[in-house]
């Protein structure tokens, strides 16, 4: 009995968890969604807070987004041109054809999994939204840094997932101690080769041309 309120004690004892996320060389890596996940913990909610991901200067913000499943995400598009947003992802399917401003209605993401965002007119435009059933999801910053508030102090396992992972991995797993506060996760990644220039007589040229 005594060893059962020790243990619910612990666990009532919540505290901030900072993952620091590495390449093999220890170079800082961003855009890593770090999950947390541990016994018992509660069931997501049904309505979670609405996400945002925008189009800004050409490309999607943020690059990658981590949020609970049964999310709505809004895209907005704050650019002057067109575009047209989609993904063929198993974990989410959908199409909003070329718009500006804000489109009809959000998208819902009722699945866990990782959803590769796309635009059809501008093909260097990527994204990813990382949808998860984990009680704890964030995404590292520009020094590979994520902090994870209000966890509890229980044995968690930590997922790292990047879109660079090598092997195959769908993410890199570790352990955490429930009295640890504080991890580095350095994973092996397989960066892609640098995109050409885009070339002014692209689809986006001929594109412009025909709208107008």
């Amino acid at each position: 009995m005594l060893l059962t309120l020790l243990a619910f004690a612990q666990a009532a004892i919540a505290d901030d968890v900072r993952i620091r996320v590495t390449d093999p060389q220890g170079r800082p890596l961003a855009n890593a969604a770090v999950m947390l996940r541990w016994q018992n913990a509660p069931p997501p909610e049904s309505d979670p807070p609405p996400a945002v991901m925008s189009q800004r200067d050409m490309a999607f913000v943020p690059h990658t987004l981590a949020i609970p499943v049964h999310t709505s995400v809004t895209f907005p598009n704050f650019d002057p041109t067109r575009h047209h947003v989609y993904s063929f992802s198993e974990a989410k399917t959908f199409d909003i054809k070329l718009y500006v401003g804000f489109p009809q209605r959000p998208e819902r993401f009722d699945k866990a999994g990782v959803v590769a965002i796309g635009c059809n007119i501008h093909d260097d435009m990527r994204a990813f939204i990382v949808v998860s059933d984990a009680p704890r999801i964030a995404v590292t910053d520009k020094s590979g840094h994520a902090l994870i508030k209000d966890v509890p102090a229980v044995p968690r396992k930590v997922e790292v997932w990047h879109e660079w992972l090598s092997h195959g991995e769908n993410a890199a797993i570790r352990r955490l101690a429930a009295d640890i506060h504080s991890m580095h996760v350095p994973i092996d990644i397989a960066p892609p080769p640098a995109p050409p220039p885009r070339d002014e007589n692209s689809l986006q040229q001929r594109f412009d041309r025909i709208a107008q």
